[in-house]
């Protein structure tokens, strides 16, 4: 979906750098807004029935960017881009918030989210060289109505997943469902829920950790831009979908093996301070990749190889933090935190993109941009560095099993 849209965008609004910051903007913005209420249904609703219904809904919502495209109107792709991301944003923090209670061994959820970000880098992988080669011999709307087929296939695998996957108890979720019915009531227990929210998370003493995804966005975000201007070939879509294709494979192959790598060497479920120490070494692979990517910005090898050791360490920085509140929040909030690291992460991507939009069109380098973005890869490694070594977040004592020191774990933390 995201090759076939930026290809769209391209197509639509040619040599326009700020037209594809705008497509990241109409995913935003409404992500915003609806993602607290994603929270908020994850933290009363079945999760699991919730997952079901905006799966069939997302599937259906496909055909909105087919008919854009046919109709060549960028202004109806980027409602359909809103469409989608509304429904996205639901459905970030109630997914997330499921996978506590399926899995709940500290050591089989860090296994179950390595999992995820595997099986997700996998398809981007294999989903980079089947949407390239797909759009380039058949078009970009064949791409949308895989895109659709999947989301049937994702509804009927949660079908047959079973339990039940509330947090609170039946009697609860119908006095619940009463006052949602009733606008002043719903809007008098939206607000308390996320009051209640705010002051937990300025009393868990891992409230800090909200930005880490927003960290790695911030440093990604720009990629979303100038990963479509580098492998754009002037009067050939056929071409530019297939180095797309490729530049995303190389890009799922990092978000592999960084998690991978990490698990083998720093992460241990039990000491949630290998997840955070292996997310600022995700910072520096992620700083590493934009620097090469700047010194060698007219290589397409180059660029591929050095996505992926940009990948690797955003790899870590989405798996790890998504992990890091699974393991430390507690259930009753965990759809409402999942859903401000979603929101967060979400603006400073949006920022990153706009930014190099915005410096493309008044004639900034593309090299210029790739040394700006390594340049806020650095900052926030240093700041997340001295966040760690002064013991803050997940290096607390008190959210670590002192007993029986992992080895490697601290002589990695020793080298930061």
């Amino acid at each position: 979906m995201r090759i076939a849209a930026l290809i769209s965008v391209q197509r639509l609004v040619p040599h326009s750098a700020t037209a594809l910051s705008l497509l990241v903007i109409c995913r935003t913005i409404p992500e915003l807004s609806i993602a607290p209420f994603g929270g908020v249904l994850a933290d009363t609703y079945d999760r699991k029935k919730l997952m079901i219904s905006l799966d069939i809904m997302a599937a259906f919502s496909v055909y909105t960017f087919i008919y854009a495209v046919r109709s060549g109107n960028v202004l109806l792709l980027y409602f359909a881009a809103v469409i989608r991301s509304i429904i996205g944003a639901i459905y970030m923090p109630i997914t997330s918030a499921i996978v506590p209670m399926i899995v709940n061994d500290p050591e089989d959820l860090n296994r179950a989210a390595t999992l995820n970000g595997m099986a997700w880098s996998g398809m981007l992988i294999v989903g980079g060289v089947i949407a390239g080669g797909t759009a380039a011999r058949f078009g970009v709307e064949t791409c949308f109505y895989i895109d659709s087929l999947t989301y049937f296939m994702s509804a009927l695998i949660m079908s047959k997943v079973s339990g039940s996957f509330m947090v609170e108890s039946t009697t609860t979720k119908k006095e619940t469902t009463a006052k949602m019915l009733r606008p002043i009531s719903a809007f008098r227990s939206f607000l308390r829920m996320n009051l209640d929210f705010i002051e937990y998370l300025w009393t868990c003493n891992f409230g800090g950790l909200i930005f880490l995804k927003a960290s790695g966005c911030l440093i990604y975000g720009s990629a979303d831009v100038l990963n479509v201007i580098l492998v754009h070939v002037e009067g050939d879509e056929a071409e530019t979908s297939r180095l797309m294709g490729r530049l995303f494979s190389f890009i799922g192959f990092g978000c592999m093996i960084g998690p991978m790598l990490a698990n083998s060497t720093i992460v241990y479920g039990d000491k949630p301070r290998t997840l955070q120490i292996s997310i600022v070494f995700g910072l520096f692979f992620m700083t590493a990749g934009w620097l090469g990517i700047a010194r060698n910005i007219t290589s397409f090898e180059a660029l591929c190889v050095f996505s992926c050791v940009r990948t690797i360490g955003s790899g870590c920085v989405w798996v790890f933090s998504t992990l890091l509140l699974q393991n430390l929040t507690s259930s009753r909030y965990m759809g409402r935190v999942l859903a401000l690291d979603f929101c967060l992460a979400r603006v400073a991507e949006t920022c990153a993109a706009f930014v190099a939009g915005r410096l493309e069109d008044n004639g900034r380098s593309n090299s210029e941009i790739a040394y700006f973005s390594t340049g806020v890869a650095g900052s926030l490694f240093v700041f997340w560095c001295t966040y760690h070594n002064m013991r803050y977040g997940a290096a607390r004592s008190k959210f670590n099993n002192e007993g029986g020191t992992q080895i490697i774990g601290e002589q990695l933390e020793a080298l930061i």
